[in-house]
């Protein structure tokens, strides 16, 4: 079963930003040990000050004098799923520099928060090349799908046992 963190994120503020103080609190503990500076590349907030609130992204940073980037986009959870997903977008900025970005889409739970935080350190801190990092999101997603099949399968068995 799956316990969704931070549920009303998109439709209370004081949990939005709760949830962004999660992400920034898990990014600067993994990074600071490694002696990364790191800064937001993405706006979050309208021009009169108010954020967007629409989790896309729920928190971003991009790593000083490196073109390597984490997006993380938040959905409202739908379902007892573990839902998650992970790509690499080549983009440019707005000063025309082009970064890689790591992209992760989630439904918050601690299984996904854990999933990032190991795709986050094979990117940033290992700094996987974009081909073993996709070879390594699909690891990670079959692992996923079959580990949390399992864990699907023996709650039912309990249920009708």
């Amino acid at each position: 079963m799956v316990t969704h963190l931070y549920k009303n994120f998109i439709t209370n503020e004081k949990v939005y930003i709760q949830n962004i103080e999660f992400w920034k609190s898990l990014i600067y503990t993994l990074l600071s040990v490694e002696k990364l500076n790191f800064k937001e590349y993405l706006t979050t907030t309208k021009p009169d000050g108010s954020l967007y609130m629409d989790g896309n992204p729920i928190y971003n940073f991009k790593i000083e004098n490196s073109n390597r980037a984490v997006r993380i986009i938040q959905e409202t959870p739908q379902c007892n799923d573990v839902e998650f997903s992970a790509w690499i977008n080549s983009t440019e900025l707005s000063d025309n520099s082009k970064i890689d970005e790591l992209v992760i889409s989630i439904e918050l739970s601690n299984e996904t928060a854990l999933m990032s935080i190991e795709l986050i350190n094979a990117w940033i801190v290992n700094k996987f090349p974009k081909q073993k990092m996709e070879k390594f999101i699909d690891k990670l997603f079959t692992i996923k799908e079959n580990l949390f099949k399992f864990e699907n399968l023996h709650d039912k068995e309990l249920i009708y046992a």
